[in-house]
């Protein structure tokens, strides 16, 4: 008895929608775009109706063409009310620290938000058009070299930006700050010391907050447990006080 074998053919119009959402995590938002956008209408309205997936602007291979479609893409209101996780880079030659300060604000309901090689000026900008955002559980500024790192926030005394930080992102559960110290001689003129203090104190409680990673003196850090007793996991690297040498708490 001889059997009878066929063949089942799957068309790109039978797979289910949620399939196409996991095939989607494999490529960037713009490489999404530039496959499958133009296939055919019902292509088209899944992409626009698709979950955002992260967004890696100014990560390797992300060239000014591909810039600005992020710029114009993100900047529509039914786009960036759906963002969740972004990525921005300062490292190539585009000021993309510049735009994120100017629409950060739009993006009401990100989750997660790394800033690699962000310009100081940027972040300074960034924190100021900010109201807290309540949705963020994860926030991360970091450098790709140690020099970067040091040079960029140069001058600024030791945990100068935490407390505006935490007042900002209060859900957060993982805050990863890898502000280097460097100071020369003076400190920056913009931050005074409180008297009797190596670093700038904070006053917010992060209540949520279970993993922090941060270079820090060992006097910052047990003031820091002071406010973080539910610490589930920490890792830092200690470091001097962000003092210069002349400075009469440097040593003590």
């Amino acid at each position: 008895m001889a059997l009878k074998q066929t063949m089942t053919t799957t068309t790109l119009e039978l797979i289910p929608i949620e399939l196409f959402y996991e095939i989607f995590t494999y490529f960037q938002l713009h490489e999404v775009f530039n496959i499958f956008s133009n296939l055919n209408s019902r292509f088209a309205a899944i992409i626009n109706n698709m979950p955002i997936i992260p967004v890696y602007l100014g990560s390797n291979g992300i060239n000014i063409p591909v810039t600005e479609f992020y710029y114009a893409h993100l900047s529509q209101l039914n786009i960036s009310c759906r963002l969740i996780t972004l990525c921005v880079s300062d490292r190539l030659a585009i000021d993309n620290g510049i735009w994120l300060a100017e629409h950060v604000s739009t993006f009401i309901n990100l989750r997660h938000l790394s800033l690699i090689d962000i310009k100081r000026s940027s972040f300074e900008l960034t924190l100021n058009s900010l109201s807290p955002i309540k949705s963020l559980i994860m926030f991360s500024l970091r450098f790709s070299t140690d020099s970067r790192a040091a040079y960029t926030f140069s001058g600024a005394p030791e945990s100068a930006y935490y407390d505006r930080i935490f007042h900002l992102f209060p859900s957060l559960r993982v805050c990863h700050l890898f502000f280097r110290r460097y100071i020369h001689s003076t400190l920056d003129g913009q931050f005074v010391l409180p008297f009797g203090r190596a670093f700038m104190p904070i006053q917010v409680k992060l209540l949520n907050l279970q993993s922090l990673a941060l270079f820090c003196s060992p006097g910052f850090l047990e003031y820091l447990f002071e406010y973080l007793p539910q610490l589930e996991q920490l890792s830092y690297t200690q470091t001097a006080p962000w003092l210069p040498r002349e400075h009469p708490l440097r040593y003590n």
